[in-house]
């Protein structure tokens, strides 16, 4: 077994993640300056052609559900807003690597997006575009475990398979942390906002969160929900309980998801041609 601290300098130093830490810093510092413009964000982001066609694609996804074309990043900033606009910055390089070699995972995290959206609309959030990312974002210690430690995430797989336990169960066996532990590395490493960072850490222990206890209730559930709709593969085959806990802050009743799984079910009908 590797050593913990070992394992957590390597995957600090994201090596198989080239450009994306640098230019997520260097938005996280500009977003702190409360002088700084969207136009000044959008310059930046614009400086990487690639990286803006795929920051508007995603925004213009059946993800979310904005009245007309965003057609620029400054724009996309104004309407989804900075935090928004950040998660799709890492998530747009992270998930090339996924589609290529974890496309179950890759369908995994969009569907979580989707029903973490669906949720957030029926509850009439403000924040729905942000929940949807933190969605997107929540098993991405799993991305970065596969590219650092592939030989131990191989046998994480195997010892879920042959023990019939959760990936997060064997995690813990042959690791001793797990991908939500790599969640928060990551989001101290990059300065992520609370309402991104808790849902990483705490989606499967939603009691836990102090910081953003609504979004990762929420993101607690639409794991659950995107998992026993079989959309996807994250490393096993279970649907996890649902905490009571969650259950209790989202107020929601069981009528409820008759409405959810609706919306839900449109939106992962529109999702082809962003697999």
């Amino acid at each position: 077994m590797k050593d913990q601290g070992e394992v957590k300098k390597q995957i600090r130093r994201i090596k198989n993640l080239p450009t994306l830490p640098g230019i997520v810093q260097k938005i996280s510092r500009m977003v702190e300056n409360p002088k700084t413009s969207s136009a000044d964000v959008a310059r930046l982001i614009a400086q990487d052609q690639v990286l803006s066609a795929k920051v508007l694609r995603m925004a213009n996804s059946p993800f979310f559900a904005v009245s007309r074309k965003i057609s620029s990043i400054t724009q996309a900033l104004v309407i989804l807003g900075f935090n928004v606009v950040k998660g799709l910055v890492l998530t747009s390089s992270v998930f090339d690597m996924m589609k290529q070699s974890m496309v179950g995972l890759w369908e995994h995290s969009i569907g979580c997006a989707a029903a973490a959206g669906a949720v957030a609309r029926h509850l009439d959030r403000p924040d729905t575009e942000e929940v949807l990312v933190a969605g997107l974002l929540h098993d991405l210690g799993k991305v970065v475990l596969s590219l650092q430690v592939p030989e131990e995430t191989t046998r994480i797989l195997d010892l879920a398979k042959e023990k019939e336990i959760s990936f997060y169960e064997a995690e813990r066996e042959i690791l001793d942390f797990t991908h939500s532990d790599v969640g928060l590395w990551l989001s101290e490493h990059w300065n992520l906002p609370l309402a991104l960072s808790d849902p990483m850490l705490h989606h499967h222990q939603p009691d836990r969160a102090k910081g953003a206890p609504e979004q990762t209730a929420i993101v607690h559930l639409a794991d659950i929900v995107i998992r026993a709709r079989g959309f996807g593969f994250s490393g096993d085959p279970f649907v996890p309980p649902l905490s009571q806990t969650a259950w209790e802050i989202l107020k929601l009743q069981t009528q409820d998801f008759d409405l959810i799984l609706a919306d839900l079910d449109s939106k992962l009908l529109n999702m082809a041609d962003y697999l």
